[in-house]
């Protein structure tokens, strides 16, 4: 599988961090050029500020979070285009000694299972589907806590380019209920997060309008009760 690394071309020294990363562990990679938040993108059309205003977050997305979800949007329109299983990694992730062999060893799991974690699961239930002789494959109830790390089929991807967006990306990953995708994790983990990295992506803050919380605790609540049936149908259907 082919690794792509998400980075703004106006970050040399984030790039110069992954070239050296990638080189010490005998990585090939790419660099995806990330949407740059500060200008404007054809894909920012396609945000549903209505829903995400009254529901999802009460308050506008940071123009870095939506060039974010557009750089991970664009990178499965490619995996689907391709027809190719791809890892993506953004520029703040640290590759695990571990992470070179199991890469190479998880491309079947990743086209069974479609979407698959690399960094470690913050919260929610798992359910071990898969066991090998170097990791185990977690059934994810949500995706929770980052894009940092993941592989993911184009059958997968396609599932994911069908919709609106409203939400960051990684809480949208994880809404199996809407899109039918699974998340899907590795354990133990191979990616991990540099915490001494500063964030380019979650700049700005704006606070909700209070008439505006009523309707987004209510959609929060209906969001974690889909969330918690989907995943229950999920282990019922797979008699897990």
């Amino acid at each position: 599988m082919k690794i792509y690394v998400i980075s703004l071309k106006r970050s040399p020294a984030r790039r110069q961090r992954v070239i050296e990363q990638m080189a010490s562990h005998g990585v090939d990679f790419e660099f995806f050029d990330a949407v740059d938040g500060q200008f404007e993108h054809p894909l920012f059309a396609d945000y549903n500020y209505k829903k995400c205003l009254w529901l999802t977050s009460g308050k506008m997305p940071t123009r870095g979070e939506m060039g974010c979800y557009a750089s991970h949007y664009l990178l499965w329109m490619h995996s689907v285009a391709i027809n190719q299983s791809i890892v993506v990694l953004e520029d703040d992730a640290i590759l695990l000694p571990s992470f070179k062999k199991t890469i190479n060893m998880i491309a079947d799991d990743v086209n069974k299972f479609g979407f698959i974690r690399l960094e470690p699961v913050i919260r929610g239930k798992t359910q071990l589907v898969s066991v090998r002789e170097n990791y185990k494959i977690l059934m994810m109830e949500d995706n929770f806590g980052g894009m940092r790390g993941y592989a993911i089929s184009p059958k997968s991807a396609a599932k994911l380019i069908k919709h609106r967006w409203s939400l960051p990306v990684d809480c949208f990953v994880g809404l199996a209920y809407l899109h039918n995708m699974t998340s899907y994790a590795i354990e133990p983990s191979i990616v991990a997060h540099d915490e001494v990295v500063p964030t380019t992506v979650q700049l700005g803050f704006s606070k909700t309008a209070w008439y505006r919380k009523p309707s987004r605790e209510l959609y929060t609540l209906y969001k974690k009760i889909m969330i918690k049936l989907a995943y229950l149908r999920k282990t019922g259907k797979d008699g897990l």
